[in-house]
């Protein structure tokens, strides 16, 4: 509070609203709002500048359609807020907060093509890998503290032997199964916050907890009077940046209150792990059990439990036993696209109707005949996932600083292979990583050319963590 006086506040509780605006305004006209923010909160807030802070590892099975998903304006800068294709087309609005890598290599090991080796392998970078080794996720997190991997799943099964992450100490085919309930998942991250810093008084820099989030509070309030200062993109880039510094130190103030808190009466799945059939009103609980999942993400990021996480939302060769994408939301995207006409090559004939309870609406089947619509749908619904987790990010003050990296194990899901790649970065690296942009990265052709692949991708995701020193040479990084 001292600083807050002699810049002319009396104190967070004596300050009108009217003064606050125009000191800060008046900082921001003459660009000197960091350095001063930085005085106030303090020089780890603004080391988070130049680097991610955290990073979701966002996986989808069975791959793509190529023809409805590579975006149709090329590689370069994206040129504005159209839908790219009708598989990125929910991202649209997120246009200059994503990097859509096309025909991206997805480096496996031997054994390319087959689902269950490609989801072994997709995050380690060889699906043999030894006991001793951990996938990128793992091996991120293990130079940044002791918080681990936050590794959660919708319906990826029983087995093993196919799930994407993998932690040292396991063997390549017997590794921990994610947790798939997000109740459960809710439940224990909010054990890790219980108790926390809104009763752990005073700290080094004065004032108690409940203080520290009124004085947030208080100048959070001002951004809407910086709205009408005209403001060149590089000054309003900072003082978004800033807000949402606030935003997050806010909340660890206090941690049930903000967006520091977990809703632990989310629904659970008993049907996670089925070896039956499930009935249609089963498969509806898809889209809801993922986004709770999310929101269980996003909250422990907000409370800085964990800065690596991990999504496996089922898996490759799942044929409608735990998963049938007729839930209304995928059945309403094939309605879009048969109006729409869309085909799955160039030349090709339009879809003819579907009908909604069949086992075309099983992701993998529906990969292997791409003339049909349900495998199209499916692709457009996930990155609506992807739309919604940056929309969840945004709201909590997190987007600018994390990463999300989705992917799937193969790539064009009816050719197999890794050639055809799908993969999207999304959110921003602290400001240091230029958005807005599609990379080709190869010729699609499976054997084909190949111009970069995972193998360097990861290498990046992990260098823009700030983490440098991998054990594995392969990670090289150099396509972002």
């Amino acid at each position: 509070m001292k600083l807050l006086n002699k810049l002319g506040f009396a104190s967070v509780k004596e300050s009108t609203s009217q003064s606050r605006r125009k000191f800060l305004r008046n900082l921001a006209q003459a660009g000197m709002l960091l350095p001063v923010a930085s005085s106030m909160l303090g020089q780890r807030v603004f080391a988070q500048g130049g680097a991610a802070q955290r990073v979701l590892f966002l996986y989808y099975p069975n791959g793509v359609v190529p023809y409805n998903w590579v975006p149709q304006q090329g590689p370069g800068t994206i040129s504005g807020s159209q839908e790219l294709s009708f598989g990125l087309g929910p991202l649209s609005s997120w246009h200059d907060r994503m990097i859509v890598l096309q025909n991206m290599t997805l480096d496996i090991g031997s054994g390319a093509g087959a689902h269950y080796n490609d989801m072994r392998g997709i995050l380690t970078g060889n699906n043999e890998i030894s006991r001793e080794s951990a996938s990128i996720d793992h091996l991120i997190a293990e130079q940044l503290g002791s918080e681990g991997v936050l590794s959660l799943g919708v319906r990826t099964g029983g087995r093993s032997d196919i799930m994407i992450s993998k932690p040292r100490g396991y063997d390549s085919g017997a590794r921990p199964i994610p947790n798939n309930d997000p109740a459960d998942a809710a439940q224990k991250l909010a054990v890790g916050i219980s108790g926390g810093g809104s009763s752990s008084g005073g700290s080094s820099s004065g004032g108690s907890s409940g203080d520290k989030q009124a004085y947030y509070e208080a100048i959070l309030n001002d951004f809407d009077g910086l709205a009408e200062v005209t403001l060149d993109s590089a000054r309003r880039d900072k003082l978004t940046l800033h807000e949402n510094a606030l935003k997050r130190l806010r909340d660890l103030a206090g941690n049930q209150v903000g967006e520091c808190s977990f809703n632990t009466n989310v629904m659970s799945d008993p049907y996670a792990s089925s070896s039956s059939q499930l009935t249609p009103n089963e498969w509806q609980m898809f889209p809801h059990l993922a986004r709770a999942q999310i929101d269980n993400i996003v909250g422990a990021f907000s409370c800085g439990l964990n800065r690596v996480a991990t999504l496996q939302l089922s898996k490759g060769d799942e044929n409608g036993n735990l998963v049938n994408y007729s839930f209304d939301e995928c059945w309403q995207m094939s309605q879009d696209a048969i109006s729409q006409g869309i085909q799955h090559s160039n030349g090709s004939g339009t879809v003819g109707s579907i009908t909604r309870w069949y086992n075309e609406f099983a992701s993998h089947s529906a990969s292997h005949r791409p003339g049909d619509v349900p495998h199209t749908a499916q692709v457009r619904w996930y990155h609506s996932l992807l739309a919604y987790t940056l929309q969840q990010l945004e709201n909590s003050g997190l987007l600018d600083d994390t990463l999300v990296v989705m992917f799937s194990e193969v790539g064009d899901g009816s050719k197999h292979g890794g050639a055809a790649g799908a993969v999207t970065l999304a959110g921003g690296a602290g400001g240091a990583l230029q958005m807005g942009r599609i990379i080709n990265c190869g010729d699609g052709v499976n054997n084909g050319q190949r111009i970069y692949g995972t193998h360097q991708l990861f290498g990046d995701v992990a260098r823009y963590m700030g983490v440098t020193n991998l054990p594995e040479s392969h990670w090289s990084g150099g396509v972002v």
